[in-house]
């Protein structure tokens, strides 16, 4: 009976070990996964999760927001040769020119917000969109810096169109871009006028927040304004540049006159 007793108690104490060791094996790899790799498994594919900067958008104590504003970059596929550079500098000169000067600027000027205004990348020159996209950005995503993006009139020349591109850009780490304004601000208040469409996509507002402390800490001072001036097209038979639309003037037009809101 003695030895029965004995046999049952450690095959009980095996298995509280058993189940033990599992669940800290669970809890070790839960965590590796939410703290470190940030990513989800779902079905068989594996999932990374967007990393989010600081928000809101907020003035420093100084009463200063400094804005790193960064155009025409026509970043390739990373190492396509620069244009435009004297004989002797076009052997080592490539789009890795602009990620090295990216990275020593945001180094040096420690700036609030990063807005890249358009060319990110050259389409003929970018064999796959997305990728070329992550290497242009790659700078202000490692800093961890809130940034924005619009798109010129060669983003979409490559492999994803102007809705792609700013999907994508929209779901990258820290950014703040939006693909297009929401529901709730394509709808005028004041006239009970609603706007079906705004041409375009990269359209947005985003609000900078006073200096915490202060008195308009709660409220949005600035606002930053993206518009999606186009790319090509045809107009009287001739092949030119796209322009603002009058649906995009309306939601500005509408967007700027709402009062400051309060966060």
């Amino acid at each position: 009976m003695d030895s029965y007793n004995t046999k049952t108690t450690r095959e009980k104490n095996w298995k509280h070990s058993l189940l033990y060791l599992t669940f800290i094996i669970s809890i070790l790899h839960l965590t590796h996964q939410t703290n470190f790799s940030r990513k989800l498994l779902i079905g068989n594919q594996t999932v990374r999760i967007k990393k989010t900067p600081q928000l809101p958008l907020r003035f420093r104590s100084d009463g200063t927001f400094k804005i790193l504003q960064v155009a025409d970059m026509h970043f390739g596929n990373g190492i396509t040769k620069c244009r435009d550079v004297l004989a002797s500098e076009f052997e080592f000169c490539s789009d890795l020119n602009t990620t090295l000067f990216l990275k020593r600027v945001i180094q040096d000027e420690t700036p609030d917000f990063i807005a890249f205004t358009g060319d990110n990348i050259f389409g003929p020159s970018s064999h796959d969109a997305a990728e070329s996209m992550f290497k242009a950005f790659g700078p202000a995503m490692e800093s961890g810096l809130p940034w924005a993006a619009i798109l010129g009139n060669h983003d979409q020349e490559s492999t994803l169109n102007r809705e792609e591109l700013m999907s994508l850009i929209s779901l990258m780490d820290y950014s703040v871009s939006q693909i297009n304004p929401s529901a709730d601000s394509l709808t005028n208040s004041a006239k009970g006028h609603k706007m079906s469409k705004i041409d375009g996509f990269g359209n947005y507002n985003l609000r900078v927040y006073g200096a915490p402390g202060s008195m308009m800490a709660n409220s949005s001072v600035l606002n930053l304004f993206f518009l999606d001036s186009g790319d090509r097209v045809v107009y009287q038979g001739i092949r030119t540049y796209d322009w603002i639309k009058d649906s995009q003037l309306h939601w500005l037009r509408h967007v700027s006159q709402e009062p400051q809101v309060t966060h």
